[in-house]
């Protein structure tokens, strides 16, 4: 299956008919290679910014970043990878065709490229939504996004720790902050918005946890493109993170727009939650 943050995102964006350009590691040669670059194509995903490559100085070719993933029967999983510790961006990163007003969106896998890229985007007058840079040192600009989960930040199964947690952040970096603590909900805040906590749309059936969160960015990032106000883009993320859950792989399954709604309106007593 195709994955990746990135991918698992601009997937999900590009089913909603946004326009996305997928910039990412350079995706190796080999069998592995040639799959991933089939299932871009399938996915309607645009391959100009991932490129092919080999080591320099080496008989062997690029290894191809592959994860087996194993989901347990409660949908919660655990990742074994390669090839992820030697990624590095396929082009150089100044190249990509930042677009002022525009919406930006990265995580730090590729650990220097990936922050590299995102202080351009800001510097070009990007919208930015960072998900998962952590680091003191991190480009997170006033105004900007920011997501990550009780898997890297914050405590798990503790909504009022967290709620303090996501103040701290707003206060320090001003921006507009979520954290997700998987089947506990999330809790969300911003200079302009008191921190508080947001309960979980309820899954019917949870298969597979993965992407859930990538999805649930798609999500903001879509909602934030049709100008909603922050109450529909917070409702329609959740909706869409638990709604994937209801499938294998983070790209195998995403919802339409009218199904995420309409997941939102059936549960209205959890969206009044959210006002």
């Amino acid at each position: 299956m195709l994955g990746g943050e990135a991918a698992n995102t601009a997937n999900a964006l590009v089913k909603w008919g946004a326009e996305v350009t997928l910039c990412g590691n350079r995706l190796g040669s080999g069998p592995d290679s040639d799959l991933l670059r089939e299932l871009l194509y399938e996915k309607g995903l645009r391959e100009a910014y991932l490129r092919s490559s080999h080591w320099i100085g080496e008989d062997r070719d690029d290894l191809t970043p592959v994860c087996d993933i194993y989901v347990t029967p409660d949908g919660e999983r655990t990742m074994f990878g390669r090839g992820f510790s030697a990624m590095e961006l396929g082009l150089d990163p100044l190249q990509i065709p930042f677009q002022a007003g525009g919406l930006f969106t990265a995580e730090p896998n590729m650990e220097n490229a990936s922050r590299i890229v995102a202080r351009a985007a800001a510097e070009a007058g990007m919208r930015c939504y960072l998900m998962d840079f952590l680091r003191s040192d991190d480009p997170i600009v006033p105004g900007s996004f920011w997501q990550s989960s009780t898997d890297w930040a914050g405590y798990r199964n503790n909504m009022q720790k967290n709620v303090r947690w996501v103040k701290e952040w707003v206060e320090t970096h001003g921006c507009f902050t979520i954290l997700s603590d998987g089947p506990n909900g999330f809790i969300a805040g911003s200079p302009d918005m008191e921190a508080r906590a947001y309960p979980p749309y309820p899954a019917a059936t949870v298969v597979d946890t993965t992407g859930a969160g990538d999805m649930f960015r798609a999500g903001m990032l879509f909602g934030l493109e049709q100008d909603w106000s922050m109450t529909k883009c917070l409702q329609f993320a959740a909706a869409a993170g638990c709604l994937k859950c209801s499938s294998y792989g983070a790209t195998t399954l995403v919802p339409t727009v009218a199904e995420v709604l309409a997941y939102v309106e059936h549960h209205k007593q959890v969206s009044r939650h959210y006002e």
